[in-house]
């Protein structure tokens, strides 16, 4: 429907001003995916942002996908990420 094509351009613009290579699902969870770095360093490990949004290497790994309101959950948590 023309509501997901406008959902999906809010999250494909919120994410390229964060800098995010993806945006996906992996195990049941929305992964959110920065690009590997290429200096050659391991990548740091980025901080937890609540209870169920969990930082990785290189990614935000969270939980809410299961919720029924996880569509705004997403944009909260890409509007917050863009505020840090």
């Amino acid at each position: 429907t023309v509501q997901n094509l406008f959902y999906q351009m809010r999250i494909k613009l919120r994410a390229e001003k964060i800098g995010l290579a993806s945006v996906g699902w992996e195990t049941g969870q929305v992964v959110l995916r920065y690009p590997a770095g290429n200096n050659g360093k391991e990548e740091k490990r980025l901080t937890d942002l609540s209870n169920d949004i969990r930082g990785g290497k290189g990614a935000y790994w969270c939980t809410f996908g299961r919720e029924a309101d996880w569509r705004e959950r997403l944009l909260d948590t890409l509007d917050l990420i863009l505020k840090k």
